[in-house]
């Protein structure tokens, strides 16, 4: 496939997600967004608990995203919606006036090798980016158990002068996901849009 094909068909994509966005949640919308929301363990219980909230999940694996969906009917969280969608394509399709309140990445793949660290998501460039699309002060939690890349993840905030770290770490919400219960031991950090 050529570079201007890979554009093309990456511009198709936005094309068809943002009108998927406009329908499922329209225009001017403050959301809480969860990146690789996984089955929604989290994002269902959390958008159950937090109905005045517009919540999204976006993951790639179609299978999960149903899971997600029906565990977010079962707890009559009406307000949670979830996409099949990359996070930099999300953030392109976002509707204008869409703005992000909080933003949840957990347990995102750790590429462990050297020589794929620059697929992490989690980068200055990538922290750019979801600043130009966060409200003032929203706020960004990030939960990993690989040791390596919390420590990757927090220097890159560190860097970052759009983002700074906060004191305490405490989500604001509690519940346990399915990597929780298999992989009990994991750091959190929390940060806030400046």
């Amino acid at each position: 496939m050529s570079l201007e094909e890979a554009i093309a068909r990456r511009a198709a994509r936005v094309k068809a997600l943002r009108k998927l966005c406009e329908e499922t949640f329209g225009f001017d919308s403050a959301l809480t967004l969860e990146i690789g929301c996984g089955k929604g363990h989290y994002l269902s219980s959390y958008a159950a608990a937090n109905p005045s909230e517009l919540c999204v999940g976006i993951d790639l694996i179609s299978e999960r995203l149903r899971d997600a969906a029906r565990r977010a009917r079962n707890k009559n969280a009406s307000n949670a919606h979830f996409l099949k969608a990359e996070a930099l394509e999300f953030l392109d399709a976002l509707p204008q006036g869409t703005r992000l309140e909080k933003i949840f990445i957990f347990f995102p793949d750790p590429w462990p090798k050297e020589r794929h660290h620059k697929r992490r998501l989690i980068n200055v460039d990538f922290l750019k980016n979801l600043r130009s699309f966060a409200v003032p002060d929203a706020k960004l939690y990030f939960r990993t158990d690989h040791a390596g890349y919390f420590e990757w993840a927090r220097e890159a905030l560190n860097e970052s002068p759009h983002w700074e770290m906060l004191a305490d770490n405490a989500l604001p919400f509690e519940e346990t996901s399915q990597f929780q219960r298999i992989l009990p031991d994991f750091k959190t950090f929390a940060a806030r849009a400046v």
